[in-house]
């Protein structure tokens, strides 16, 4: 689990116990993680919160979606745009017959290929677009003014409406669209909701246009980074190792269990002369409505706050199911122009009720050095119903971090209409107490990175800086590829082909982007030992040469749709862009 402080086990029982509600399975005042009972004073008991996928139906359905490109705009933008989905489902979506006539009267049928659009601004009844998408479409972008939107701090409501060509069949959604006034101070950071990237409008380009920034940055010690004698000596070496985002932890032991605003005032000063983007910290204020008032008003006009960040676990604390959902829409009126994140911990405990209070989901799978199966702090067993060991749900290999993510955009996935939403990764670089017995090391770290990369994470976090200097410089190096062309224009231009086919050696794990005539490449090996095999990954599409090595060895050579290289080396990491076509 993410620790604020030095958390012992007492103190972990005590906090669950005083934090659990009613609505959970398990009854009150026991000691419970992700729902689970891990005294061995207590039988198990299945904790409830399972996710509910969706019953298959046997026809096909038409899932008309639309999402604005953005979560927002503002009013000085020069491009604005949807995306609109329609593809056909066996899960969401309206019934759907492939046919059409060539007019209501006719009995010519011809195949419905193609949807019919027509998009509304559902306040002011204005037609925003008229068009047209495949069907079994994703991914279309449609263009639209942003001249029927005045300006305003609450988000308007978006209509599409989809016909057959013979307008026999109908499909609509909604959507919401913030169109913010423009700023000349502060930041304003925007999400793909394509891609998931980050965009930020502040002082370093003069509030004019965006750039993106990839997040990559760890949880820092207070004390440690910002101490109460003022000395930026430790956050400049922060910055300097190449980390471009903090978490500041808050203290729990302050009487409000926050910053002292007058110390961090000094410091955050400092992180705008560095532009280094502070995610602001409310884990001990989430719940407080007066806290959050408070709160946002000293620090949303900060040029560079990235984004709040509200519950740390709260699946594992069992907080409220709809605590980070009131916080969001608090935020959210607050303060439009910033995203609000969340971490959660649990691989399978109320995701839908939890996420709903985030535009970002961080996962926290820390799976180095400790044991999956039995809880050495509790002496219980861990299983799908009982115990608690660290990782929930976790099989104590680095691939337990790619594959909490492939379950977070599985169950974001099956929410109706609720789109995708980003997710990020926070990084094991902690160890030596209660669950996990060692620091990971510098390869270590790093392969998490890339498998956290390899399966879509859209920025990265470590708990808890400072680690060893070895995984201090080793991620801040490695975050660099991802933070600056051209390994940012793949992760933000394209979502990544996940589990490329490989040979040679079971444990590699490879992703690939594509963008424009380019590829690029990324591997993670799992082997903890040097391998001489000869190492085949398959690729999406054929490549006819190695334009550069980002990162890792240059012994790799393609031919066709084969990338290919003799060894590796233990926890081996690659990232290398190749020329596609002829």
């Amino acid at each position: 689990m993410v620790r604020f402080r030095p958390w012992g086990a007492t103190a972990l029982a005590a906090l669950s116990m005083t934090q659990h509600a009613a609505s959970f399975n398990n009854p009150q005042n026991l000691p419970i993680w992700c729902g689970k009972i891990y005294s061995k004073d207590y039988p198990a008991d299945d904790p409830g919160g399972q996710f509910q996928f969706p019953t298959p139906r046997s026809e096909p359905l038409l899932y008309l979606t639309i999402q604005p490109r953005y979560n927002i705009f503002l009013e000085s933008d020069d491009s604005t745009s949807f995306i609109v989905n329609a593809p056909i489902s066996h899960i969401f979506g309206s019934s759907y017959k492939n046919q059409s006539y060539d007019d209501p009267g006719s009995s010519t049928k011809n195949p419905f290929t193609t949807l019919d659009i027509e998009i509304y601004n559902e306040e002011s009844g204005e037609l925003l677009k008229s068009s047209s998408v495949p069907v079994n479409s994703t991914g279309n972008i449609i263009d639209f003014s942003l001249s029927s939107f005045k300006p305003l701090f609450e988000p308007y409501e978006v209509s599409i409406y989809g016909t057959s060509p013979d307008g026999q069949q109908s499909y609509t959604a909604k959507t919401h669209i913030y169109v913010l006034p423009s700023r000349s101070y502060g930041s304003a950071v925007k999400i793909d909701n394509l891609y998931g990237g980050l965009y930020v409008q502040n002082a370093l380009n003069n509030w004019k246009g965006w750039y993106a920034i990839f997040p990559n940055g760890g949880y820092a010690d207070g004390g440690y980074v910002s101490p109460a004698n003022i000395s930026f000596a430790n956050l400049d070496t922060y910055a300097s190792q190449g980390f471009n985002t903090i978490n500041i932890v808050p203290d729990g032991g302050l009487p409000d269990q926050s910053y002292p605003v007058a110390e961090l005032e000094q410091y955050w000063n400092r992180m705008d002369e560095l532009n280094l983007f502070n995610l602001y910290d409310m884990r001990f204020a989430f719940q407080n409505t007066t806290r959050i008032n408070e709160q946002v008003a000293l620090w949303k006009n900060r040029t560079t706050l990235l984004g709040w960040y509200t519950a740390d676990e709260p699946d594992g604390w069992e907080y409220n199911l709809n605590s980070t959902k009131l916080a969001y829409d608090q935020l959210k009126e607050l303060d439009p122009y910033h995203p609000v994140s969340l971490v959660l911990n649990c691989q399978n405990f109320y995701y839908e009720e939890y996420s709903s209070g985030a535009d970002i989901v961080f996962e926290d799978a820390y799976p180095v050095s400790i044991n999956a199966t039995y809880s050495i702090p509790w002496g219980v067993p861990c299983n799908l119903t009982y115990g608690d060991c660290g990782c929930d749900n976790c099989v104590g290999e680095l691939t337990d971090v790619s594959n909490r993510l492939d379950d977070l955009q599985n169950y974001q996935a099956n929410l109706r209409g609720q789109g995708s939403k980003p997710n990020w990764a926070v990084i094991q670089a902690f160890g030596e107490q209660e669950y996990w017995t060692s620091i990971p090391s510098p390869a270590e770290v790093e392969n998490m990175m890339m498998l956290a990369v390899n399966h879509n994470a859209k920025g990265i976090s470590y708990w808890i800086y400072p680690s060893t200097d070895e995984v201090n410089v080793g991620s801040g190096q490695l975050g660099q590829v991802f933070q600056t062309a051209p390994g940012i224009d793949f992760l933000f231009g394209a979502n990544a082909i996940k589990a490329l086919p490989t040979a040679g050696e079971t444990l590699i794990d490879a992703s690939a982007w594509i963008v424009g005539e380019k590829m690029m490449v990324g591997i993670a090996s799992g082997q903890y030992v040097d391998s001489s095999s000869a190492i085949s990954i398959t690729l999406p599409e054929s490549a006819s040469s190695i334009d550069q090595v980002l990162y890792g060895d240059s012994g790799w050579t393609v031919s066709g749709n084969t990338l290919s290289k003799s060894g590796l080396k233990g926890l081996e990491v690659g990232i290398i862009v190749l020329n596609i076509g002829t």
